[in-house]
């Protein structure tokens, strides 16, 4: 795929993250060549094991982050780029690549991408579609603006991600429970509650490279478990008319504008409305949820992964253009409460053709809960067909056939 003048010879990346969605970013930055360097606060990070040094410290340790980075490239070897794939950890690459001169963007525009209220003034100010939004510390600030909103609302933290303490609201008693729902999962205690919008929603990712954007995903989002928003799946490409979907794109690309990503990538989550398209955030990052990674890649033959890591050492992107049309589809499993005591089907669901991956997120002797964040769910299945269909019908299947024996508590 790369020339064979190697461009990555002798160099040196640092991923921040070493979960589950940044395996991909540290294997792929491997074969290109590249010694890599991975953060994680868990010293049992899957990642850590992989890359070729690790750093032990919270991604979210963003001064942290900063020393640890400085005293590796000045003890060990320079470093030449920095990213993230799949977690909010945007203000860490921004702080990292500010301090070691390397490419990226500004830490204040960083910041916008991650705080949902500076995200909100940047779009306001840029006149990017958003819903009705206000900031609420208390409980009766909350309320106050319920009223004034005189609709469906959304409370949620300003500074989490994953749908944590995200949740519907419709009358003041729900109103009460989900304040105290997000509160509890900010950890500023920052609070929005904005107008509920109606409609599907679109997950787009994006590569940016100089302040030229390209489009690199367009998947439709399958949420689900009212009052909460849990993402139980995405499918790729998106099956909504072109003139919403051009709608999206555009709105997408004056909020990457509005919040100055001038170099890395972005993802989005997008509402397609009555009144047109609007943003319900963008992040300063590649999509988790196993999009970049995995069902934009089966769909399109497109290496996103790797031209984000280009792009991370100031090098153009490349070939973007899909190399096939296929259709990809991430499904969550999602079994219900209770102590796990056995899991099995898994090799079952694998030979079904079509099904690429099975992902297990639980052990036995874990207990699971009924999920309201996209963090809390026991597993995903990633698969890949010619159409639609078949792709929800291999999700549905290995539903089926993965099972998860489950001691009901008390």
């Amino acid at each position: 795929m790369y020339a064979m003048d190697n461009p990555f010879d002798g160099k040196a990346v640092l991923i921040i993250g070493a979960g589950l969605l940044q395996i991909p970013a540290i294997k792929r930055a491997r074969e290109l060549g590249l010694h890599t360097i991975a953060t994680d606060y868990n010293p049992e990070a899957p990642g850590l094991d992989l890359a070729d040094d690790r750093i032990i410290i919270s991604t979210r340790d963003v001064d942290g982050t900063v020393r640890k980075a400085r005293q590796y490239a000045r003890t060990r070897r320079r470093i030449d780029g920095v990213l993230t794939v799949g977690t909010d950890a945007s203000m860490t690459v921004a702080a990292v690549a500010n301090a070691l001169d390397l490419p990226g963007i500004k830490f204040s525009n960083a910041e916008a991408a991650s705080n949902k209220l500076k995200m909100r003034a940047r779009f306001r100010e840029h006149g990017v579609p958003i819903p009705e939004f206000f900031e609420c510390w208390t409980e009766e600030e909350a309320l106050a603006h319920f009223r004034e909103l005189a609709c469906p609302a959304v409370i949620k933290p300003a500074d989490n991600m994953g749908a944590r303490g995200v949740s519907l609201a419709v009358t003041e008693e729900e109103v009460r429970r989900a304040f105290t729902f997000a509160k509890a999962a900010s950890p500023s205690g920052e609070v929005i509650i904005e107008e509920y919008m109606e409609g599907p929603e679109l997950s787009i990712d994006a590569l940016v490279y100089r302040s030229e954007v390209h489009i690199t995903g367009i998947a439709d989002r399958i949420i689900d478990a009212p009052p909460y928003f849990v993402e139980t799946g995405h499918i790729m490409p998106s099956a909504l008319p072109a003139a919403q979907l051009d709608d999206a794109v555009r709105v997408m690309r004056a909020g990457i504008k509005a919040l100055g990503i001038t170099m890395g990538a972005a993802k989005g989550d997008i509402k397609v409305t009555p009144q047109g398209a609007k943003v319900g955030e963008i992040a300063a990052r590649l999509s988790g949820g196993f999009m970049s990674a995995y069902t934009y890649p089966y769909a399109t033959g497109v290496d996103l992964i790797g031209n984000a890591v280009r792009i991370a050492l100031g090098l153009p992107p490349q070939e973007l253009d899909p190399r096939h049309d296929r259709v990809a589809m991430e499904g969550a499993l999602i079994p219900g409460p209770g102590r796990v005591r056995a899991i099995s089907g898994i090799d079952r669901a694998l030979a079904l053709p079509g099904v690429r991956h099975v992902f297990i997120n639980v052990a036995i002797g874990d207990t699971l809960v009924v999920p309201r964040s996209n963090v809390e769910k026991a597993g995903h299945v990633i698969v890949e067909a010619a159409d639609r269909e078949t792709a929800i019908g291999l999700v549905e299947e290995s539903r089926r056939l993965i099972l998860f024996e489950l001691e009901q508590q008390g």
